[in-house]
């Protein structure tokens, strides 16, 4: 009991710290004519201020980050009425869009509270304090760019396990699989046999149309997809920077999206994948104040 006592002040310091330091910036949606959903380089960016955000070390729960390595993101944020946009852009020397034994993807999500009057914790909610999660991958990304990479695009002399029932004949007798692609797997026979696929696990997308995920969350471990997805995102890495759009209506019908006031609350959480980030091993900054020009 006392170590959870402890253990819980700690956290409510932590918390405390977090929220001061949100106070010190706020970030100013700009309202524009049109918001570039998928153009990084956009002129239209210039149009709307950009807020250093500041990133910690995620130390309250393991894994732990030990340190940072992506000390602040740099966001601006536009809105025409309909459509309201993040860019997102950080210092990250190497590209990483792919996920193997040892090799993590870049990753960065936005947060937005249900009700930001009764704001919860920064870190994904609390019980009754819901939360929406926006969350881009590099290697979904990548999934749509330059289409899902199964087994043996990773490891070339490498053969998957055998897949079933396929949409057309590639197996040759008493040879190799000639094209062991899953995309050649879509039937329902052959989805039986893929039980990630199957169960519409969110990470086992083919045929993934954006970057992103919408999710939500009431704490630690409660993290959710949600069953409507209307988020736009895109991602283009460029001489060691990462710009990214992330975007979704400004009005929405979603009972699980966050309600936009003019006055709310975001926060961040940036994770480099060649530095092992994972899971909670991430950089995260806690509310920072969100005013949305009408």
């Amino acid at each position: 009991m006392l170590r959870r006592g402890i253990l819980l002040l700690l956290i409510g310091v932590l918390s405390f710290i977090g929220y001061s330091y949100a106070q010190q910036n706020s970030i100013r949606s700009v309202k524009v004519k049109e918001v570039p959903l998928r153009d990084v380089e956009s002129s239209i960016w210039e149009k709307a201020p950009v807020t250093r955000v500041k990133l910690l070390p995620q130390n309250m729960i393991p894994p732990f980050l030990d340190k940072i390595s992506i000390p602040y993101i740099d966001v601006r944020s536009v809105h025409n009425g309909e459509w309201i946009a993040f860019l997102l852009e950080w210092k990250d020397e190497t590209r990483d869009a792919v996920v193997d034994v040892d090799k993590f993807t870049d990753q960065v999500a936005i947060q937005l509270p249900l009700d930001p009057k009764n704001l919860p914790a920064f870190m994904m909610g609390n019980k009754n304090g819901r939360v929406q999660i926006i969350h881009w991958k590099a290697i979904w990304q990548d999934d749509i760019e330059k289409g899902y990479r199964d087994v043996q695009t990773l490891h070339p002399n490498y053969w998957v396990d055998l897949y079933f029932f396929p949409e057309r004949p590639i197996y040759a007798e008493g040879e190799f699989p000639q094209e062991p692609s899953v995309m050649h797997f879509k039937t329902p026979e052959a989805i039986n046999y893929m039980p990630g696929i199957y169960a519409r696990n969110p990470v086992a997308i083919l045929d993934r149309k954006e970057p992103v995920e919408e999710a939500m969350a009431e704490g630690f471990g409660t993290f959710t997809t949600q069953p409507k997805q209307n988020a736009r995102g895109w991602g283009r890495w460029k001489n060691g920077s990462w710009k990214v759009i992330i975007a979704r209506p400004l009005v929405s019908d979603d009972v699980n999206d966050a309600p936009i006031y003019e006055k709310t609350f975001v926060a961040f959480a940036v994770w480099n994948g060649s530095d092992k980030n994972v899971g909670a091993r991430k950089q995260y900054a806690p509310w920072v104040e969100l005013f949305v020009e009408r």
